[in-house]
């Protein structure tokens, strides 16, 4: 079933917290991410059932008295935030050494992420690229969305090659609003082709978050002997011996990453290592807040 997406040990584990974004943004109505409009006094619009880090200042302590249980009220000057999800669905991504594919470990994480952003009031909508093509949910709140998040998830299977700027440029035109666009991927790509990406999104004003998906092996490369290696999106096949190319591989790797890493800085753009084989809170507790 499309719930059995959602870590439900995840979502415990992290309901303490929120996901919110640092740079001051435009919003849609009330939520937890601070308007730019400043100079006017705040209008109060509703009340919410207080949780850990809410501000204290904002308890209805009249409300407590008749209910004994914690309120805050919500302002004008608190804007709700819009989020797009995008899952690299490639065939790269099928890989899998321990019963779960990279694409598996990016839907129940993508999930995840949705369910608990939904619940803290925000929107959510969902996309999937592969080769030069992109399909998009925009952003939605309410239990509709998420049922529509699932279904979209549960029916994802991979398919074609890695190709970034195309899609990306795509999902640009048609998500105008102030967004953050949240990519999960494993990034198999030549590097330029993700600066070019994220210096497109962020002259969109976009905030960005990268979560880099890789399996056990292709960290580790704890091969033996003589293999044979098969592109998963075309590439020719190579016969190697794994002992005499891994300490090249893994340094290569290390590079890469750092690489990466440098890329995102530079753009302004959260980067997230999330190895298959971590729990998935450890991962999204890296873009948390108390």
């Amino acid at each position: 079933m499309s719930e059995d997406l959602i870590d439900l040990q995840a979502t415990s584990r992290l309901r303490a917290f929120s996901f919110r974004i640092t740079p001051k943004t435009k919003g849609v109505k009330t939520g937890i991410h601070k308007s730019v409009h400043k100079g006017i006094s705040p209008d109060f619009l509703e009340y919410k059932e207080y949780s850990q880090g809410d501000d204290l200042k904002h308890i209805d302590w009249r409300i407590y008295g008749r209910l004994d249980r914690l309120y805050i009220k919500k302002y004008e000057e608190e804007v709700s935030l819009n989020w797009c999800i995008l899952i690299d669905r490639s065939a790269s991504m099928e890989y899998g050494s321990n019963g779960v594919s990279k694409l598996d470990f990016a839907k129940k994480l993508s999930a995840t992420l949705a369910y608990l952003i939904l619940k803290q009031g925000d929107a959510v909508g969902i996309g999937d690229f592969w080769d030069k093509n992109i399909q998009l949910l925009p952003p939605r709140s309410g239990n509709r969305a998420l049922t529509e998040i699932l279904s979209k998830l549960g029916s994802l299977m991979p398919y074609g090659k890695t190709i970034f700027e195309e899609p990306i440029s795509i999902a640009i035109e048609k998500i105008k609003v102030d967004t953050v666009i949240v990519i999960v991927s494993d990034f198999l790509i030549d590097l330029n082709s993700i600066k070019n990406s994220l210096k497109l999104l962020r002259s969109s004003k976009k905030e960005v978050i990268l979560f880099h998906v890789l399996d056990r092996d292709e960290i580790e490369f704890n091969f033996s002997g003589s293999i044979e290696f098969k592109g998963m999106e075309g590439e020719k096949k190579i016969l190697v011996d794994a002992r005499n190319i891994r300490k090249s591989y893994k340094k290569n790797l290390t590079e890469f990453l750092r690489e990466l890493e440098v890329v995102c800085y530079e753009n302004q753009s959260k980067y997230v290592f999330s190895p298959t084989s971590s729990p998935i809170e450890d991962v999204l507790i890296q873009i948390a807040n108390r």
